[in-house]
């Protein structure tokens, strides 16, 4: 069996903090951003129906957005005098009179897949990529928020979110950009170099800037992993994907009006990047990176990486991402 991937000496981990992820990881309760990662909002809220409203030193506007009791963000379509009305998962409505209110935030990031059905990759190992997606999109957000920008998740446990509900959050709450996180298959050709693909949305420059920052970052990451066995596409990089008609290939670039990227950090399918995937240091690692993106998209005018010349056209099967069959989680 092959050693287990190491860090060349000399790159900075901030090792320390792989306590805290080891601790989140594993925790198997909803994930609940700190109360600063959604403007200071009370953990609790009700909708109030009798007595007067406390005053306030600043009116925050009406909350765009819950964090339900049991940890799924919904969007709030109305407030009303029984509680807050909302859109599930699932597309459905529904009432609820408790939940953490989300405002405007900086950022949204999309564990890509998730529930029974919609599992995406599965390594040889046995590590899922809807079970990878998750845990790096909440140690990634954890890093974003610490760096003082407010950030969301379209998906913070094991469930089914179709896709228009995905767009539909970071749209709701107006992010400034939108990440799906995934992990790629089938293995494709060697590589001497990590086989990231960034798809941006084709008409979109600041999408192209996103995608460009996060190859960026992403790539000089896991290129300091040794002993590992890339696997690349011959044409990785950012990258425009369309059908033969010219429409954006995936959901998650063509339905939001979010500023949105789809980021394939590596092939979960090839043998190698599964055991790296399943290691603490590379999630530590590439929640680093993700976060760096993000801060540096926010906080300045770079680029990143040039999205390829010519775009990939691309028909997606399989007919999943879809309401048809979807079940909500429980809300409270």
């Amino acid at each position: 069996m092959a050693s287990s991937p190491k860090l060349r000496k000399g790159t900075a981990l901030g090792l320390g903090l792989a306590l805290t992820l080891a601790s989140c990881a594993s925790d198997e309760r909803p994930f609940l951003l700190p109360p600063d990662a959604v403007q200071a909002a009370t953990p609790t809220t009700a909708v109030s129906t009798t007595g007067p409203t406390p005053p306030t030193t600043a009116d925050p506007g009406e909350p765009l957005a819950l964090i339900t009791p049991t940890g799924v963000v919904v969007p709030i379509l109305e407030v009303g005098e029984g509680g807050y009305l909302v859109q599930t998962p699932c597309q459905e409505q529904a009432t609820l009179t408790f939940g953490t209110p989300l405002r405007e935030v900086d950022v949204v990031l999309d564990p890509g897949h998730g529930g029974e059905i919609e599992t995406g990759a599965v390594g040889p190992n046995g590590l899922t990529e809807k079970d990878l997606n998750l845990r790096l999109s909440k140690l990634t957000a954890l890093r974003i928020s610490e760096r003082g920008f407010t950030v969301a998740l379209t998906r913070t446990n094991d469930y089914r979110v179709p896709l228009i509900t995905r767009a539909q959050i970071a749209d709701t709450l107006k992010a400034e950009a939108l990440i799906s996180i995934h992990h790629n298959a089938p293995v494709l050709a060697d590589s001497d170099t990590p086989g990231s693909e960034i798809f941006y949305q084709t008409a979109s420059l600041q999408s192209a800037r996103l995608g460009g920052l996060i190859q960026e970052e992403v790539l000089e990451a896991l290129s300091a992993f040794d002993d590992v066995d890339w696997v690349s596409a011959a044409d990785a990089g950012v990258l425009g994907v369309l059908k033969p008609d010219g429409t954006e290939s995936y959901g998650m670039i063509r339905r939001p009006e979010t500023t949105a990227v789809l980021a394939e950090l590596g092939y979960l399918a090839n043998p190698s990047e599964a055991e790296l995937f399943a290691s603490d240091e590379y999630v530590e690692v590439a929640a680093e990176a993700l976060a760096n993106a993000v801060e540096r998209f926010l906080s300045t005018n770079e680029s990143g990486v040039a999205p390829n010349d010519q775009n990939r056209t691309f028909t997606p099967t399989g007919g999943t991402g879809g309401v048809a069959g979807c079940t909500d989680p429980a809300l409270e």
